[in-house]
């Protein structure tokens, strides 16, 4: 068994590396049997003419026969779609309107579908810049009248310290600061977050340092981190920008990192990251509901498991604290879902309206090719008649439908790059500013 196997490999790497001699062989064989059964024809009493006649039609033709041999070798398979692809490409050349038609209609059909895909990658599909990032948890208070609210700073400090299920809860707040120069002031955007903030996201400065414990306190120092951005356009990128003084809103910070190009939080124009000091009328408040918190779970521990947690938590503080508590709730929902909560409707409907079009794209194609056939009947009926079976008349169909397809489709990919970037600029400033993801859109 073996050595038959050995053999039969032998003789089909022989036929598909020395495929000349393999044919001079093939062409002294037929033509040795036609040459004896027309000596046996004439034995018989026929002419020459009619010895050939009768001979060729015994064996069917020496084309059948030889297309049935090259089968028999298992190679032909090679030789036919190198046959089928110039055929294809010849026959696409021949006709240019329907060529071009169905190119078009393809490459539109993908082009739409890679570009909406591209924005469902990015804010759907790939993980946020964050270490775990499925383990971060957003936690809001509720009521009958606020169903998604940010909790009070003296709430934040109540969960932090009686939650179970959290590895780390941290708070942050939105502020506009007045950034004051010795040449001017202007208003700049920033977040005041808690000591804890960056390590709870697993983000760690490019330069410098993260918030020490405590640093976010009344007695601490006040210290910054930089975005990447504002690090680049403000400073120039130099590293001596470490233990600068910038002044926001009247008080002196004292820089002490530069946070990663890519991080973005809510909104990837945030220049400022202050450590925040619990100071002001709504600090001090319960019903004051500024602050938002961010918490990293413990291993092991589902988010319903979590929000069984803060529920009792609520209760308990709704029972302490009456006048501000009573009513509200505790919800935890996952950071990514809060981030792209109003955009998931919409690139869904989106991907789902593109993918239609793709649909309809490749039936007008399969249409096109089918009237297209219809013109073809003769040519198939000369290729029937000349040995060419059902299997390789339908693998001229199939291989000129996938030369359109990856013309169409290299088109399509081609041009999907160029319409997200288009696409990003019809976006608002003021709302891509909180789908920072969109920035470094690209096809995947």
């Amino acid at each position: 068994m073996l050595m038959r196997f050995w053999t039969i490999t032998r003789l089909r790497l022989r036929s598909l590396f020395k495929r000349h001699r393999v044919e001079d062989e093939l062409d002294e064989e037929l033509r040795y049997h036609l040459e004896r059964q027309i000596d046996e024809n004439i034995a018989v009493g026929m002419s020459p003419q009619e010895a050939r006649q009768a001979a060729l039609h015994s064996i069917s033709g020496l084309e059948q026969r030889k297309e049935e041999c090259r089968d028999a070798r298992g190679w032909n398979v090679v030789d036919n779609l190198r046959g089928d692809v110039r055929f294809a490409l010849r026959q696409l050349r021949k006709n240019p309107g329907f060529t071009a038609t169905a190119i078009l209609m393809l490459a539109l059909g993908m082009c739409a579908s890679v570009a909406i895909f591209g924005f469902v990658d990015a804010a759907l599909l790939k993980p946020l810049p964050y270490r775990d990032p499925n383990r971060l948890i957003m936690a809001f208070e509720f009521n009958k009248n606020c169903s998604q609210c940010g909790p009070s700073y003296l709430d934040y400090l109540d969960w932090k310290k009686l939650n179970q299920v959290f590895r780390s809860i941290d708070a942050y707040r939105y502020h506009a600061f007045t950034l004051r120069t010795p040449d001017s002031a202007q208003s700049v955007t920033g977040f005041e977050v808690t000591d804890g903030f960056f390590r709870t996201l697993g983000v760690a400065p490019v330069i410098g340092r993260d918030f020490h414990d405590g640093e976010a306190s009344l007695a601490a120092p006040r210290t910054v981190l930089l975005s990447y951005a504002a690090w680049q356009q403000r400073y120039g990128g130099k590293p001596d920008v470490l233990g600068k003084t910038v002044m926001l809103g009247g008080d002196p910070n004292v820089i002490i990192g530069v946070l990663p190009q890519h991080f973005h939080f809510a909104a990837s124009t945030a220049e400022f990251w202050p450590a925040l000091h619990p100071e002001g009328s709504c600090i001090e408040r319960r019903n004051c509901h500024g602050m938002h918190a961010v918490g990293r779970l413990k291993d092991g521990v589902s988010i319903l498991t979590a929000q069984a947690n803060f529920q009792t938590i609520a209760l308990q503080l709704a029972h302490e604290y009456p006048a501000s508590n009573r009513g509200w709730g505790a919800k935890l929902v996952p950071l990514s879902d809060v981030m792209v909560e109003n955009l998931r409707p919409i690139l869904i409907m989106l991907l789902s309206g593109t993918a239609l079009l793709l649909l309809i794209a490749g039936v007008n194609v399969a249409s096109l090719l089918l009237v297209r056939s219809e013109s073809r009947t003769r040519e198939m009926a000369v290729r029937t008649a000349l040995g060419a079976s059902k299997a390789r008349i339908l693998s001229q169909f199939v291989t000129e439908g996938f030369i359109l397809s990856i013309l169409g489709g290299a088109l399509g990919i081609a041009s999907a790059s160029w319409i997200m970037q288009l696409l990003v600029k019809l976006i608002p400033p003021d709302m891509l500013q909180w789908w920072p993801f969109f920035n470094d859109l690209g096809w995947d």
